[in-house]
């Protein structure tokens, strides 16, 4: 298992991702394990080999190579990323974690209003818009005083839902409310639903929008399909499908003759 950290200029360091000894690439694709915003890396700047038998891991990149060993330091832009072997029995870390972390190094390209935010879309208080601390910070939806949100909406429980954004990325959460918690129609229980850039968030009949500027700028290559887009691949899968557009084809070409004829 190796050990990638990735420090931005002046800041601290963020939190470390474990990768299994496979191969592995650094850089701005959105494959890479390891991604950096394309201001700063190639798609691929540095590819990290694993060790095979007695045989160690190597990085290799565009002008140099060399052994990983005890720890290699690349300097790519104003970005500092060290890779190192993991402590014995460190676990993997999870793709959600490395998106998010790809997110974080983006945010300080965009600017002050990159942080990702939830705003009220519809009802009487469209429009009002809270942005969330950065990780780990927890924000509490509901109308009464104990809420970090507090809205005045009678279809709002006292505490209805919390948002929890972490360095797995952000999650809602339903509080046992009364109304229930929705994300893109889907009900959302104690264990929460990770939420993306452009959901619609639901608490009982009040709608927020969430937003999120850096995953927009990103893209996300994992995330879930909805479910329109699931059921049109379905379709598109189908001999059915392309048998309607044959007919459809069809039907065309008649009508044309017919026109002209």
């Amino acid at each position: 298992m190796l050990r990638v950290e990735v420090s931005e200029a002046e800041q601290p360091a963020l939190p470390p991702i474990d990768v299994p000894d496979a191969a592995f690439v650094i850089g701005s694709s959105p494959t890479a394990r390891v991604r950096l915003p394309a201001t700063a890396a190639r798609p691929e700047h540095v590819r990290v080999y694993a060790g095979h038998g007695t045989s160690p891991p190597r990085w290799r990149s565009a002008s140099a190579n060399g052994l990983v060993g005890d720890g290699a330091v690349f300097d790519i832009g104003h970005y500092r990323v060290r890779v190192f072997p993991a402590p014995d029995g460190a676990p993997a870390t999870t793709p959600q974690r490395t998106e998010s972390l790809a997110r974080e190094l983006v945010r300080s390209l965009l600017g002050a209003n990159a942080a990702p935010s939830l705003e009220v879309e519809r009802g009487e208080h469209a429009g009002a818009k809270r942005a969330l601390a950065p990780p780990e910070s927890v924000l509490v939806i509901g109308r009464g005083d104990a809420a970090g949100w507090a809205i005045p909406d009678a279809d709002l429980s006292k505490t209805h839902a919390e948002i929890r954004r972490g360095w797995e990325g952000v999650r809602v959460i339903d509080l046992g409310s009364k109304n229930g918690t929705r994300v893109d129609r889907t009900r959302v229980d104690e264990a929460g639903i990770e939420l993306h850039d452009g959901a619609l968030l639901e608490l009982g009949k009040l709608a927020f929008r969430y937003r999120d500027p850096a995953e927009a700028h990103l893209g996300s290559s994992s995330r879930p399909a909805s479910a329109a887009t699931r059921t049109m691949r379905r379709a598109h899968a189908s001999p059915a499908f392309y048998v309607a557009v044959a007919v459809a084809a069809l039907a065309v070409a008649a009508l044309i003759w017919l026109v002209l004829a």
